[in-house]
């Protein structure tokens, strides 16, 4: 009797060991950081993203305190993002918009990317050319870029000055009929910077 609960507890102990070292993995307490949204002043997260034409955007190529590859692109650029999906109904308000406030800058130093949040290039591709969608798209299947910007409820803008320090971060789409004018104007002071 003595010696069979001492092999339940025993083997107990041995469960509580394990299942303690189990919860002190690096991975499970990553897991519970919790991501902070990104304000204005903050420094952008850098990322590099697949467009639909199969080329890799970097972030730094554009903005930054130092560009990736400055012989090559020695113009700072004022970024401004939407992070989208296909089923986002604001979103396809919010696109639109953009490519209005996109063709109004399209000979300075500004760059417009949409990034899909978690879809195949099969399902974003056709989506886009059928909207006709000027703006390039970049493939964020794994949501690793989104999570880095605290993108969890879509549309996601977020405008980026020629540092590299986030400007403007908005979650949600109201189409609101000063949205344009109040982005000419956010982006024309950014440029002057």
């Amino acid at each position: 009797m003595k010696r069979t609960f001492l092999l339940i507890l025993l083997n107990l102990m041995i469960f509580t060991a394990a299942f303690a070292r189990t919860n002190s993995h690096p991975a499970v307490v990553g897991q519970e950081k919790k991501i902070e949204a990104l304000t204005p002043g903050t420094p952008a997260p850098p990322f590099s993203l697949q467009s639909l034409d199969g080329n890799y955007i970097f972030l730094r190529d554009f903005t930054g305190q130092k560009l990736r590859k400055p012989w090559l692109n020695k113009t700072k650029h004022v970024v401004v993002l939407s992070f989208f999906a296909t089923w986002c109904v604001p979103c396809q308000k919010e696109i639109p918009q953009l490519m209005k406030i996109a063709d109004m800058f399209k000979d300075q130093p500004v760059k417009f990317f949409l990034i899909d949040v978690g879809e195949k290039k099969s399902k974003v591709q056709p989506f886009i050319q059928k909207k006709g969608y000027t703006i390039p798209v970049l493939l964020d299947v794994y949501q690793v870029v989104s999570e880095k910007y605290g993108a969890h409820t879509l549309p996601r803008l977020v405008v980026i000055d020629k540092n590299g320090t986030v400007q403007y971060y908005h979650k949600g789409f109201e189409n609101k009929p000063d949205f344009i004018p109040e982005m000419k104007k956010l982006i024309e002071g950014l440029l002057k910077k």
